[in-house]
């Protein structure tokens, strides 16, 4: 089998030589294979020609708990990576036997596989036919933020009594921990510098892995990562996620910092952060890396991601890979917030894009639900991205604008811009603008002011709304929480959803209380071929809302949808005369929050009520006025 491939790289490299056949490699690639000799190593990830088809991944799954239908997802990716690498894969495990390659990751959420391999092994990989793109694997700085200086750093004696930081009022938090929501239960993926999980702060409620035996240099849990405890360094490729920058903590701390030293900076107290150390010690790191941390979080289940961290388009990031590893994030149920970047006053830096291009990657991708006011329809994906306001709520001269295009990024090639709208991004904003949180260099520190600003600091507060919202509700969908968050917040800029504050600055009281209390999703003997479900979306609305009943494999016909308000009274039926659902996977109709004589309801909670063949379903929608 290996002497097939390679009589076919040799003709390949006959053919095109270092250039690459037929475009299979990166220019960076070839460039790099050039400089190189022979028995050099060089770092590349490969991108097989075949995918999995999320598309019946998320069909199968619909209607599931969403833990089963979490599971369901990832082990559809699984055994799509299984079956589209397995060639790839081959032909590497016999040249890292022969010392040609070493280091091999399969990454089955972004569907890439990474290697460091030596020249002569690259150039043989050009012609495996499952093969579509051989990249560079180069590291780029991708903070997003200011100098982070620690000088000024805020006193470290601790007042009597905890002191709420001003961002974390002015978005009206402890609203929700009155409530009794505090992040409870949720765990956070944390991609940036690392944690400093010593921190009195965090201490208490970082996420550890109860699976694996710290420090005895074993891959207990058999996951592929040794001594993993509170996460995992990405970067350096070793076990410890400690933050050795300043960065990551001061993020961190706006999550979930509790105020055991004094001062409460954290959306979410109670949320867990998993430290996924993904930036070094200058902030630079891989994208690659940042992949592969997003499947631990996925793997190892957490519930929502944050990205204070970002590649300007001067890098040429692999937007399309970016977005592939969201839509799979999305499919899994897990919510992400990103922050879109600090290239707002791009006019002044020619080295600066303006848009479509201001967004950093991953805050282009596009979010999970899309805002009525985004009128040219694309793909969806899992990314709520995040600009940043200051104490007025006035927008951050820095923060990043939009919008975005995927008009030439294959296999997407949607959202044209110019002619066309593009996407409407960021999709919200949050505080960013001298922040205060934890100081990463003493355990009960905190650090404030200038230095401390960015859509870096603005990211952390979405993600802690996130948490709060699931910990209300954790059968919350990705379009859910994005859409509420949406609709709730506070109406800055332009009227609607617009380039620079996106839907506005978010609420967290509002939010919260938009959110219908979550239910033990048990179902005895469910099964996805042969029970319809129900989806509500955008859940709450304000115009229009989608109701959607879902089929497995078998046929079903829906009898009646009515909607009635909390004293149970009808207000309003839509008209059916038994529509058949044979052959079809989804019938969705609309609503448009009046009565049967066409007059606008009063905002509040109604339920709806669908008769189907099978039974009857029932929800809860909310009406924003």
């Amino acid at each position: 089998m290996k002497l097939i491939f390679m009589l076919l790289a040799a003709a390949a490299i006959a053919l095109a030589g270092v250039t690459g056949a037929a475009g299979v490699l990166s220019e960076d690639l070839a460039a790099a294979l050039a400089r190189a000799d022979e028995g050099d190593f060089i770092r590349i990830y490969i991108k097989p020609d075949s995918g999995p088809d999320l598309t019946i991944l998320r069909a199968d799954a619909s209607g599931l708990p969403k833990p089963d239908r979490r599971a369901l997802v990832v082990a559809g990716l699984k055994e799509a990576a299984a079956r589209n690498h397995a060639q790839i894969l081959s032909v590497l495990r016999e040249e890292e036997a022969l010392g040609g390659a070493r280091g091999i990751r399969s990454l089955w959420l972004s569907n890439v596989i990474g290697v460091h391999a030596r020249k002569s092994t690259v150039l043989m990989l050009q012609g495996i036919p499952s093969v579509n793109r051989l990249e560079l694997v180069t590291s780029e700085n991708a903070l997003i933020g200011g100098n982070f200086r620690e000088q000024g750093s805020l006193p470290e004696t601790s007042p009597l009594m905890p002191d709420t930081v001003w961002n974390i009022g002015l978005v009206d938090a402890p609203c929700a921990w009155q409530e009794g929501y505090t992040g409870q239960g949720i765990v956070v993926g944390h991609f940036d510098t690392g944690v400093n999980y010593n921190h009195v702060d965090l201490a208490d409620h970082v996420w550890v892995n109860l699976s694996e035996i710290p420090g005895n240099l074993l891959d207990d849990d058999t996951n592929g990562y040794v001594d993993d405890y509170y996460g995992y360094d990405f970067a350096n490729t070793d076990s410890d996620p400690m933050d050795d920058h300043g960065h990551g903590t001061h993020t961190a701390g706006t999550v979930a910092g509790d105020g055991t030293a004094g001062r409460n900076t954290g959306v979410a107290p109670d949320a867990q952060i998993m430290s996924l150390k993904v930036l070094d010690q200058f902030g630079s790191g891989a994208e690659f890396d940042v992949w592969e941390a997003i499947q631990y979080a996925v793997d190892m289940g957490a519930d929502v991601l944050t990205f204070s961290i970002g590649w300007l388009y001067y890098y040429d990031p692999d937007r399309a890979t970016w977005r592939t590893s969201f839509d799979a994030v999305e499919a899994t149920g897990i919510c992400a917030a990103v922050a879109a970047g600090n290239e707002g006053q791009y006019w002044l830096f020619p080295w600066w894009y303006p848009p479509p291009e201001n967004l950093r990657t991953p805050g282009d991708v596009p979010p999970p639900w899309l805002h009525p006011d985004q009128t040219l329809i694309g793909g969806l994906s899992g990314v709520v991205s995040v600009g940043a306001t200051d104490s007025s709520d006035v927008l951050a001269s820095f923060s990043s604008i939009g919008p975005v295009s995927w008009d030439s990024i294959a296999p997407y090639l949607d959202y044209a811009y110019n002619p066309g709208m593009g996407l409407v991004d960021p999709d919200v904003s949050a505080p960013g603008v001298e922040v205060t949180s934890l100081r990463y260099s003493i355990n009960n520190g905190y650090v404030g002011g200038p230095s401390w600003s960015g859509t870096s600091m603005a990211c952390p507060h979405v993600a802690g709304l996130m948490a709060l919202m699931l910990s209300k509700n954790p059968t919350l969908t990705p379009a859910q929480v994005d859409s509420i968050i949406e609709v709730t917040a506070l109406e800055l800029g332009a009227l609607g959803k617009d380039n620079e504050f996106g839907s506005g600055r978010i609420r967290v009281c509002e939010a919260i209380f938009a959110v219908q209390p979550g239910v033990q999703e048990e179902r005895p003997g469910f099964s996805p071929s042969n029970v319809a479900s129900l989806s509500i979306m955008p859940n709450p609305f304000t115009s229009q809302v989608g109701v959607s009943v879902f089929l497995g494999a078998e046929s079903t016909s829906v009898r009646s949808v009515s909607f009635y308000d909390t004293g149970g009274r009808l207000v309003s039926e839509i008209e059916l005369s038994a529509v058949s659902l044979e052959g079809r996977s989804m019938l969705t109709l609309a609503w448009d929050g009046r009565d049967t004589f066409g007059r606008p309801l009063a905002g509040g909670t109604y339920f709806v009520r669908v008769e189907t063949e099978q039974g009857v379903l029932a929800d809860k929608v909310v009406l924003l006025r």
